[in-house]
């Protein structure tokens, strides 16, 4: 399976095949293996390059969400665009700073109030989705204009969640 995602403005090829207990990874040109210590999804434990590694994997039609390292990332399966990281959560070719939610869930946390001033990358909103948290990030450098939601409250995919405007001075 073939999977693309971007991480640091960068677009990343990521196939991955399974053989019985382990999978064979290839990763921008390097391969390696990982054999699974534990499949309990949406929960997986590999050993990697020496080191065990605990994952969640969250599935949505052709993408899945894994939250690893404190880092979710969005894998978009086939040859599609790259999907976002987990810092960026604004839409995807608008170049605006309008933050959405990159999954349904929860907001657990709202992390700024409007007036802050944030820089990229920035945890603006902690939401929970299948017991899996995910940080959504500032898209640019700016200043908080507008929050659209609140601690405790459900929200859907691509609901807009904030806005940030580049600050000019």
């Amino acid at each position: 399976m073939k999977f693309v995602y971007s991480q640091n403005q960068q677009s990343h090829t990521l196939a991955v095949e399974r053989a019985g207990d382990e999978f064979e990874i290839e990763m921008n040109g390097e391969r390696a293996r990982a054999q699974i210590i534990s499949l309990a999804p949406p929960r997986i434990t590999f050993s990697y390059k020496g080191k065990i590694i605990s994952a969640r994997v969250v599935r949505d039609g052709k993408k899945r969400w894994v939250h690893v390292d404190g880092a979710t990332f969005v894998l978009e399966r086939g040859d599609g665009k790259a999907a976002r990281a987990q810092s960026h959560g604004a839409r995807e070719g608008t170049g605006s700073g309008i933050v959405v939610a990159p999954m349904p869930g929860q907001v657990r946390d709202v992390l700024v109030k409007q007036g802050d001033v944030v820089t990229e990358g920035q945890a603006l909103f902690l939401l929970e989705a299948m017991k899996m948290e995910l940080k959504v990030g500032a898209p640019h450098d700016g200043v908080v204009a507008k929050i659209f939601v609140n601690a405790g409250q459900g929200v859907e995919r691509e609901q807009v969640l904030g806005e940030i405007i580049k600050d000019e001075g």
